[in-house]
């Protein structure tokens, strides 16, 4: 019983010795959702995958008007002598060399789509980490589809703080680019 006391008086004073520590989550499916520079960086991948659409509907219509022809004056032709004949090889190595250089722009495009993500990522993580610190928590979980929380107390919900925060900061490093690039062009 002694034994059992001096435990127990063990116990309670190294639970008592231990500070207790703030743990929070976020949800990071709405961070992401209302986060500005996401919202931005959207808008601009759609602006770019647009204008490549636009582009490469406008090259398959010039193709359609310039194969047409050719299609018409070559069609008597073997299968052999439309392989040999100039024009016909010109053509197709024209063509050939311009649906390189599209997908090689696609796929420039989604690695930069890829990079930007990547970084927005970093920035944000970055980002709560900081939050963390600076409002002393221990823990910071994040709620998502995938399960890594079930469950969180609503007075441990710092998503709204996040995202306001979050957002503003993103919208002074806007104004400070915009501020430094009407300096510059003032210099110029």
């Amino acid at each position: 019983m002694k034994k059992f006391i001096a435990l127990a008086v063990i116990l309670i004073g190294a639970a008592s010795c231990q500070e207790s520590q703030k743990i929070a989550f976020v949800d990071s499916e709405k961070v992401y959702e209302e986060y500005q520079e996401k919202i931005d960086l959207e808008a601009v991948i759609i602006k770019k995958q647009e204008d490549f659409k636009k582009k490469t509907d406008s090259l398959g219509m010039a193709y359609q008007m310039e194969a047409a022809p050719m299609q018409a004056k070559f069609s008597r032709l073997s299968q052999q002598q439309q392989l040999n004949n100039p024009e016909i090889v010109a053509f197709s190595q024209k063509w050939q060399m311009v649906e390189s250089q599209m997908k090689a722009q696609e796929q420039s495009m989604q690695e930069q789509l890829d990079k930007d993500l990547k970084e927005l990522n970093t920035h944000v993580e970055e980002f709560i980490a900081s939050h963390a610190k600076k409002n002393n928590y221990s823990f910071v979980f994040g709620k998502n589809n995938s399960g890594g929380l079930v469950y969180g107390n609503e007075a441990s919900d710092i998503t709204e703080t996040v995202i306001t925060e979050l957002n503003k900061a993103y919208n002074s490093e806007g104004d400070s680019k915009t501020t430094s690039s009407e300096t510059s062009t003032k210099t110029d």
